[in-house]
């Protein structure tokens, strides 16, 4: 090896480690910042810091949700540096420094800061004075010097990772590695800010006390203590009652978003004349919205003018019970089975014809085939099947809202109405968030034993 090769092995391994310490001063400069705010009502003057730590925990502000974008670039581009890969390591740490950049310049912006109003309040409080929310004309923030600094060992990292440029192997090597982030890039940053930032915050609103506008204050277990052991408390019922409805409703569901499909496809597969047309109308239903479905079906089964009560020759009304449950499955499965179906066909081109070519020279019939050869050839697709439509069919809420609502004494209200009920309109937000947790838990918990049977199920 070379003594210049040697040279640059080393010049970069130091380069490495330089910028690895400065992407975790950063991360420990960011544990021990501040927000200075000020604020200024009827002529008192009161003045309050936050940490910044105590801020990512604050659900009244936009501009917070450039934080966890940040940490996760932060996270991202140590494991590159870890792993030796230092241009994916300058791409994520340019990421950590433009959403921390970003998050400090429209948060400085904001004149009335809802993050920064509640410590203000308690001092203003303090101070003796008397107001309410609208006098708060302005909230100045300004930051602490070391969330400056914080920010330049972002660029300083960026720049110990920056290749030489007029280095064509370096160009090259960086295209090469920063491709398939060029791809997955805009993805990511959609998915972090969008998904996992809001999953996080879901799951610390669940142990607060929050109404959307204030800040949220931490109960502990104080929700899970009300809604799961306080019976003559109104969210012990709600979520008993809309949980049993959820349940009722996959039990109801599932089999026939499996069945119906499955019959189609295997009915399509004979290659009957016309078969394109019917697969196209099949499959129609699940490109539209659900509320355009369910509004078209609550017409159809209208009891003043419905179509199904005038073929039927009843005056039924089909929005209550027992009919309700039939109704809400009826508009679900016509709304699922054309993605479903899809799968299913293309699981059934997938398997060999002259397994049933043989079979038919053995003699068997049209049912024997279906159960020793389709059934088997389609075992994945249809355990795949199954697992995600019992997570569809938990997260039911579109369908009994429009359709029945809350009428009936609650008979079809599912647990995603209660929490978008009590969220929204009653701004309960905390309690909400804990229905969600649960409903989420015992979604994980059904889908974990799901996962097993069809790893079981899997092709070898």
């Amino acid at each position: 090896m070379s003594t210049a090769r040697l040279s640059d092995q080393k010049t970069g391994l130091a380069r490495n480690i330089g910028a690895l310490i400065l992407m975790l001063a950063f991360v420990i400069l960011f544990c021990f910042s501040s927000v200075h705010a000020t604020t200024t009502v009827k002529d008192v003057t009161v003045e309050t810091d936050m940490k910044l730590p105590a801020l990512f925990f604050s659900l009244s502000s936009a501009s917070i949700l450039l934080i966890p974008l940040a940490l996760v670039g932060t996270a991202a581009a140590v494991i590159a540096l870890i792993n030796g890969r230092r241009n994916v390591a300058m791409l994520f740490a340019f990421v950590t420094f433009l959403s921390f950049a970003l998050f400090m310049i429209f948060f400085a912006r904001e004149k009335t800061n809802s993050a920064l109003y509640t410590p203000l309040s308690a001092a203003l409080k303090e101070a003796g004075v008397s107001f309410k929310k609208r006098d708060v004309k302005g909230i100045t923030a300004s930051f602490h010097p070391l969330v400056y600094l914080a920010l330049c060992c972002t660029g300083l990292a960026v720049l110990l990772c920056m290749p030489r440029w007029t280095s064509e192997n370096a160009r090259r090597s960086l295209r090469k590695d920063l491709l398939p982030y060029a791809y997955i890039g805009p993805h990511l940053i959609f998915f972090v800010i969008f998904f996992i930032t809001p999953a996080v915050y879901g799951v610390y609103a669940a142990f607060t006390k929050w109404d959307l506008f204030n800040e949220p204050v931490f109960v502990g277990l104080d929700n899970f203590r009300t809604m799961l052991l306080d019976s003559s408390n109104t969210y012990y019922k709600q979520l008993r009652n809309g949980l049993w409805n959820t349940i009722k409703f996959v039990l109801y569901s599932v089999p026939f978003c499996i069945l119906v499909p499955l019959t189609l496809a295997v009915a399509l597969n004979t290659k009957c004349r016309g078969n394109k047309f019917f697969q196209a109308l099949y499959y129609l239903p699940s490109l539209l919205s659900i509320t355009t479905v369910t509004l078209s079906w609550r017409y159809m089964f209208s009891p003043d003018y419905g179509v199904v009560n005038k073929f039927l020759g009843s005056t039924e009304n089909w929005f209550t019970p027992p009919y309700s449950w039939i109704v809400i499955v009826v508009v679900t499965v016509w709304w699922c089975t054309g993605s479903t179906m899809v799968i299913y066909q293309s699981a059934l081109a997938s398997i060999p014809a002259d397994q049933y070519e043989a079979a038919a020279v053995d003699g068997a019939g049209a049912w024997q085939k279906f159960l020793h050869i389709t059934i088997p050839g389609m075992r994945y697709p249809l355990m795949y099947t199954f697992v995600t439509t019992v997570i569809a069919q938990f997260n039911i809420y579109g369908q009994p809202l429009m359709l029945t609502g809350f009428a009936n004494k609650e008979a079809n209200a599912v647990l995603l109405m209660y929490i978008q009920e009590n969220a929204v309109k009653k701004q309960v937000a905390g309690m909400s968030a804990a229905m969600a947790l649960v409903l989420g838990v015992c979604i994980m918990v059904v889908s974990f034993f799901q996962l097993r049977l069809m790893r079981a199920n899997a092709p070898e």
